[in-house]
């Protein structure tokens, strides 16, 4: 086991630190590409694209707009709690475990409805 200096390593920067230092963007960010998701989504399938998630095609079934909102804002509550339990210096992931998937499926949203027109 290697001996390592807890001066020096508070001093380093990392990727946690810098996270935390940026976590108010990150949630501006994540909660950005929830509206852009749930907007492309519904505009996507305006033009006549399918949902792929089997769950998520149910529940737009159901109950269209309202059932996906209230789904990504569950998602969002969900995160919320999360981010107020786990210790500090792990709360900026939470935003990024959000933003990240949002921001894929928003961009691949972009591309199918480029390639419907």
């Amino acid at each position: 086991m290697a001996y390592e200096n807890p001066t020096r390593t508070a001093q380093r920067p990392g990727t946690l630190r810098y996270l935390a230092r940026h976590e108010h963007a990150l949630w501006a960010i994540a909660i950005f590409a929830l509206i852009a998701d749930i907007g492309l989504t519904a505009y996507g399938l305006e033009l006549g694209a399918v949902e792929l998630n089997p769950y998520v095609a149910w529940v737009i079934a159901e109950f269209y707009l309202v059932g996906m909102v209230v789904m990504k804002f569950g998602a969002l509550a969900v995160a919320l709690i999360g981010r107020w339990l786990i210790p500090n210096e792990y709360g900026s992931l939470v935003p990024v475990a959000l933003a990240v998937p949002w921001v894929f499926v928003s961009v691949m949203n972009v591309f199918t409805i480029a390639a419907l027109w």
